[in-house]
């Protein structure tokens, strides 16, 4: 069990210039706090004196091999021994002296999770333009629209307080700098309490380690790949009630709006639409199908369709599919024989049918796996064998 009191948290990689100051603002901001405490310094491959230094000022030491912001992060995490973790920078740009107001919401009882918001304070040079008027707003909007969470303004400012249970309960996984972006994703689906505090910016001291685009892409792609719902499923979604609307009508023949003739080639764009809409809709559903039995995160839907639909009844559902595009598909062929070989005036019923099969199978293909994914993946899991059960029935004698 933890016990009552702070421990801040500070991944380091070269930062002998300011280390030392980050620790000692640490220590003077749980004194003010009037709790006990800690500072861990992870260090992370340092090859200057960092850790020396960091050591002399009274931080307790711990290395991970593993380069990563996430990495070392995580490895504080796992070694903190009081009930409150603040996590932050030790390049002096966030003050640690401030510790009271950051983690009061969460000794009240009234958050779990406290994110710094540096925006409204941001000190001049203390962040690129680029950053504070494009990379940081556009991303925490991106995130707060992606997963419907208005709470967080600034989703990637590096102070932040958590405590130490509903961190565990968060099963963080990623060892970069998307690390920031997984904490708040995984504590807004987890039902966290989150509040931000304002908090002042200060410029670095020492040289940023922070990649401008390449860091801004590995957020931007974990929230995409975090989020096949709005990525995938709802986009495929609309796509394909649009290509069903085009196709039905035209399928009995051309229509005409306004002296305008809608023919054949907008049913072939509309089936386009409907195929690759389709194949949005089932990757997502396997996507979040994967998340939900890897324990990544529980999904509602994922589980309410294993629930409700086995391998059997699933196909039952999609044979009419199949067997409808088929059929469709065999008369045309047939009244194509039947006139000889001849002109083929049946081309916008067999592009329908054609549409249901492709369907079918897509769908078919799609629910044999996640019937596969489904299977026991333990051997605990598996029902006993006729063997086992004759090696344990003769065990018993």
């Amino acid at each position: 069990m933890a016990q009552k009191g702070i421990t801040v948290i500070i991944p380091c990689l070269n930062e002998e210039q300011s280390i030392g100051e980050s620790v000692d603002r640490a220590l003077r901001g749980i004194e003010l706090s009037g709790e006990k405490g800690e500072v861990i310094v992870v260090d992370n491959g340092s090859t200057d004196r960092s850790v020396e230094i960091a050591r002399g000022h009274g931080a307790h030491i711990y290395h991970e091999e593993h380069r990563g912001y996430g990495a070392a992060l995580r490895q504080g995490f796992g070694n903190a021994h009081y009930d409150i973790a603040v996590m932050g920078d030790a390049d002096l740009t966030y003050d640690f002296t401030q510790l009271r107001d950051l983690t009061a919401p969460i000794r009240a009882g009234d958050a779990d999770f406290v994110i710094g918001n540096r925006m409204r304070n941001i000190q001049p040079g203390a962040m690129p333009w680029l950053h504070q008027y494009i990379g940081n707003p556009l991303l925490s909007l991106m995130l707060r629209l992606m997963f419907h969470n208005h709470s967080v303004k600034d989703a990637h400012c590096g102070l932040r307080a958590i405590s130490l249970e509903a961190y565990h309960s968060m099963r963080c996984v990623t060892t970069g700098m998307e690390f920031a972006s997984e904490m708040v994703i995984r504590a807004i689906r987890g039902k966290l309490r989150i509040e931000e505090r304002d908090i002042i910016y200060h410029p670095r001291a020492g040289d940023s380690k922070l990649r401008s685009f390449r860091d801004g892409w590995r957020h931007l792609r974990f929230m995409m790949l975090h989020s096949p719902s709005s990525m995938m499923i709802l986009p495929g979604l609309i796509g394909w009630l649009i290509g069903f609307a085009i196709i039905i009508p035209l399928a009995f023949g051309q229509i005409t709006l306004s002296e305008r003739v809608i023919d054949i080639h907008s049913m072939i764009v509309g089936g386009i639409i409907n195929v690759i809409s389709i194949q949005l809709i089932l990757v997502g559903l396997l996507a979040k199908a994967y998340a939900h039995l890897s324990d990544l995160h529980h999904d509602p839907l994922i589980a309410w369709f294993y629930r409700r639909f086995t391998f059997e009844k699933s196909i039952a559902y999609i044979t009419p599919f199949i067997l409808l595009g088929l059929a469709l598909t065999f008369w045309v062929v047939l009244r194509w024989m039947g006139g000889g070989f001849g002109p083929l005036n049946q081309s916008r019923l067999l592009f329908l049918g054609l549409i249901f099969l492709v369907n079918g199978v897509q769908l078919g293909s799609s629910a044999y796996l996640f019937s596969i994914m489904a299977l026991p993946r333990f051997i605990d899991a598996l029902p006993p064998s006729e063997e086992d059960r004759g090696v344990a029935k003769k065990s018993g004698e």
